[in-house]
Parts: structure tokens; sequence; C-alpha cells
């Protein structure tokens, strides 16, 4: 499934690139937006291929020490890139490295970022914080969106759960994304969890325990 998605992206840049070169504007913004949605498809596509890993047990983590707050900024520029109705806003603090799946964990925060943007319409701005509290490192981030009806909150890790609603409705999704970023954390001996309120905006967060990490240090001595 992925193979012909690629392909087809790599010939929309390579046609993106050639209407640059002709200066033919519009053209090249056309293709801009479908490589966006390409994007969105290649993302769906994974995580539709890891939800089935999960059910068979056979996702995997490759576990290796690294900086959170170089994950946490890489990540949001990278899509800060594709993303131009929202402001990225970092606020670095953790200073640490903990022993995790760093792709995977990159993973759980694309999906926090890419629904702060798409359930706040009428908002600007997405804060990304880090820090350390109680011996754990924690990754936030907070939107200006639509926010989440206490009754949701509960069960928006579950999978394919989809707030009701007439608002809620007009936004695509299939419901796997929060349930996939949930069995990350959750295997990483982390938590998932969500603050929210209705027309305010919410805070979805993960931390992770940093005695991971001294153990690693531990077995190199």
């Amino acid at each position: 499934m992925k193979t012909p998605i690629t392909t087809v992206k790599l010939y929309l840049q390579v046609l993106e690139k050639m209407a640059k070169q002709n200066k033919d504007r519009e053209t090249a913004g056309h293709l801009s937006k479908l490589e966006i949605q390409i994007d969105k498809l290649t993302r769906l596509v994974s995580d539709l291929l890891d939800l089935s890993k999960i059910q068979a047990g056979k996702l995997e983590l490759s576990m290796k020490s690294f900086d959170l707050d170089d994950m946490v900024g890489e990540t949001a520029e990278m899509l800060q890139r594709t993303v131009e109705s929202h402001l990225f806003v970092l606020r670095l603090g953790s200073k640490r490295r903990i022993r995790g799946d760093r792709d995977r964990l990159s993973q759980v925060l694309i999906n926090f970022l890419t629904n702060a943007v798409k359930y706040s319409p009428n908002g600007d701005t997405v804060i990304i914080k880090t820090g350390v509290k109680g011996g754990k490192a924690i990754v936030s981030v907070t939107d200006q969106g639509i926010g989440i009806p206490e009754e949701y909150r509960a069960k928006i890790f579950d999978r394919f759960f989809r707030i009701e609603g007439d608002r809620e409705r007009t936004y695509s999704g299939f419901g796997i994304g929060l349930y996939i970023s949930a069995e990350i954390v959750n295997r990483h001996g982390g938590e998932i969890c969500v603050e929210s309120m209705p027309g305010k905006g919410s805070t979805f967060s993960f931390s992770l325990p940093l005695a991971a990490e001294k153990k690693a240090k531990a077995k190199k001595r």
C-alpha cells in the first residue's frame, strides 16, 4: 500500500519543481496542496498498519537513549513546514535524555499536533511544552480549539472512538490515531492524558518514566 503512494508523491514533487521553474505559481500551489493530502493518506495507511500490528501483538519498539527536547523540537519544526494556519510555540524545559523509541514517540507528538490544528479552526497558536515533574518527563500540546465534553474524555483514547455531535461530525477521521498513541506510550511504561473544556481548548500530554534512563546508565557502568 505504501509503495504506490510513495511513487505518486515523488511524481508530484517533480511536477511541482517543474511548475516552479516555469514560474507557474498557480499549478505549483495546487500540487503543493495535493502533496499535503498525500501525506495525510500516508499517515492513514501507517495508522492502519500499526493497528493491525497492535491487534496481533507485533508492535515493536526500538529502545535507545535520546534527547527529548531535540526530538520535540525537530518534530514540531518538520510539521510546521506543512502548516500555515497555526504557529507552533515551543517551550522546552526537560533537558533530559530518555530511553525509548524516538520515531514512535515522535509519531505520538505528530498525532497531538495534527489534532490540535484540525480541532481549533478559529485558533492560530499551538503551545508545545516539555518538562520534568515527579520523576517523569512530560510532553504536552495545548490548542485553542473546540474542546472535549467531560463525558467523552475517558473514552477519547479508545479504538475507533469518535465524538458524536453536530460540530464534531464535520471533522474527518477514523478514531485510531489517539488509540495508537496511547498504546505506544503505555508500552514505554508511560501515561497519556487529556485536559479539556468545551469552547476553551484542550491539552494532550504524555509522561515517560525517568527511571528507565537511570537503569540504562547503571548497566553501562
